[in-house]
């Protein structure tokens, strides 16, 4: 006998929002050490001279920034998402790992970053504005009974 599930957004149930960003390798600075250390090298009367030795070594730091524009939208939706009771999970696919972004779907299909996307399937791209986080967050908590059903992968 198969079993069905049914999911949906009920009442006492919390809401769940996703931000996709994409952040930037940016250099942020340099890290430098220094080491000590000793160098042989023949002598002029034969034999070795051992002389001490002084090296600095330089390496750039890399950190993943989000870009001024996405960072602007991510302040945003942390700020009025949960005034409609979601709650915000941000993800950087630039940081994701490759295996888990291979078996998610939605992120093989974005695009554009920003995107923001709802429990219920709302989407917005790109350029996000204030308006559009708050239509579509209100949008997807008017309708506390949008139940699918679906049949399980593996039970």
């Amino acid at each position: 006998m198969k079993k069905t599930v049914v999911e949906g957004n009920f009442p006492n149930k919390k809401h769940k929002v996703r931000l996709y960003v994409k952040g930037v390798k940016t250099a942020t600075g340099t890290e430098e050490w220094s080491r000590w250390g000793w160098v042989s090298s023949p002598g002029v009367r034969g034999g070795y001279h051992i002389i001490p030795d002084y090296k600095t070594y330089h390496k750039v730091k890399y950190e993943n920034v989000l870009p001024d524009d996405q960072k602007r939208v991510v302040e945003m939706v942390e700020e009025i998402a949960p005034k409609y009771g979601f709650d915000v999970e941000i993800i950087d696919v630039a940081l994701e790992d490759s295996i888990h972004r291979v078996l998610e779907e939605k992120v093989k299909r974005i695009k554009t970053f920003p995107t923001l996307i709802t429990d219920s399937g709302g989407k917005i791209e790109g350029n996000i504005s204030k308006e559009q986080v708050e239509s579509l967050l209100s949008k997807a908590k008017k309708d506390p009974f949008n139940i699918f059903i679906r049949a399980p992968h593996i039970l």
